[in-house]
């Protein structure tokens, strides 16, 4: 698998699992929405960092 592949499966798997602690906790459905929206605004965030720090997604050239 190639490491993006491997970064997406990861990041649902982590995701499902945090989903899953979440209900366990028994907490209001506003709170959970609030948690998973600061959540996904977070991992979107660092992934610009890491976009701007990196520079652009260039292909390969062959």
């Amino acid at each position: 698998m190639k490491n993006n592949q491997v970064l997406i499966f990861s990041i649902v798997m982590f995701s499902v699992a945090f989903y899953n602690i979440l209900l366990s906790f028994e907490l209001k459905p506003s709170m959970v929405e609030g948690v998973l929206s600061d959540l996904v605004l977070s991992l979107y965030l660092a992934y610009l960092l890491d976009t701007f720090v990196r520079g652009s997604i260039k292909p390969k050239e062959q």
